[in-house]
């Protein structure tokens, strides 16, 4: 899967228990969250660097607050960000401007992306 049919494909669907996962290119419905760790996916080109970028700090996944205040989850990956509303890397700012994005220190520990994940194995999401 490439970023373009991640981009093109990607049905935003809420979910009743917050679970994260990657996504597969035959069932692109999720939120941001799963938006966030199926592009990093396409980025690092295996499990085992999706890891490593989480871990060591080249990806992040930061918890933003957007204009209409709902949660929300923004990938940086080697200093870009995308998400599911530009479906494309852009600076924070573009983010911050276009979008009303509004970035927290706080973002989430590799950890917590590894329990979520975990969970939706198994909620079997």
């Amino acid at each position: 899967m490439t970023l373009d049919d991640l981009a093109t494909g990607f049905i935003y669907t809420s979910e009743k228990t917050d679970t994260w996962r990657i996504l597969d290119v035959s069932d692109l419905r999720g939120d941001c969250d799963d938006f966030a760790c199926t592009a990093l996916y396409i980025a690092t080109g295996s499990l085992w660097s999706f890891w490593m970028a989480l871990v060591f700090g080249s990806a992040k996944i930061h918890f933003v607050t957007t204009a209409n205040g709902g949660g929300h989850a923004v990938l940086e990956y080697e200093g870009r960000y995308i998400d599911n509303w530009s479906r494309k890397y852009v600076t924070k700012h573009f983010m911050e401007d276009t979008y009303g994005h509004k970035f927290h220190k706080w973002q989430y520990p590799f950890w917590v992306t590894a329990i979520k994940m975990l969970l939706g194995k198994f909620k079997g999401a």
